[in-house]
């Protein structure tokens, strides 16, 4: 089975237990669809410095994760010292770094990540970083990739 699969499964059950018991059989908290975007920031040292691509995808349970169809990454661009890291805002706060990749010749990291439960919170995002930098240091060296409202 499909990481899918088991989202929806999840979903229905958490459906039946919070609605009740009412949850239709094969039925799914309403999707709210999946948003692709890139994100890119510059090396301290001058030129390309990481980029990540990412498609999120979160239901109106507020459960949340990246497509694991669709090519979600994140690439160091250049071997200057700063590796580039991926990190996840949801529920109110933030999840990682969820992935790193330092080296310019790696052709990348895959992205994995979902939230395991839902929330009341919609708001979730995906942000590429470069160093130890997070994006609430708000240094300039961290970059929206997607985000979900």
């Amino acid at each position: 089975m499909t990481n899918s699969v088991f989202r929806r499964a999840a979903a229905v059950l958490v459906a039946a237990v919070l609605g009740g018991g009412t949850a239709l059989t094969g039925a799914s908290p309403a999707f709210a669809g999946c948003l692709t975007g890139k994100g890119d920031v510059p090396s301290p040292t001058g030129g390309a410095g990481a980029t990540a691509t990412a498609t999120l995808c979160v239901n109106s349970a507020g459960y949340a994760w990246l497509d694991t169809n669709r090519t979600n990454t994140v690439t160091d661009q250049k071997g200057d010292g700063y590796a580039a890291r991926v990190y996840v805002y949801w529920n109110q706060s933030y999840s990682g770094a969820i992935a790193v990749d330092d080296t310019s010749s790696s052709g990348g990291t895959r992205l994995y990540w979902e939230s395991g439960v839902g929330t009341q919170y919609r708001w979730t995002e995906v942000f590429v970083c470069l160093g130890y930098s997070r994006p609430d240091d708000y240094n300039g060296r961290c970059d929206s990739v997607v985000y979900n409202s």
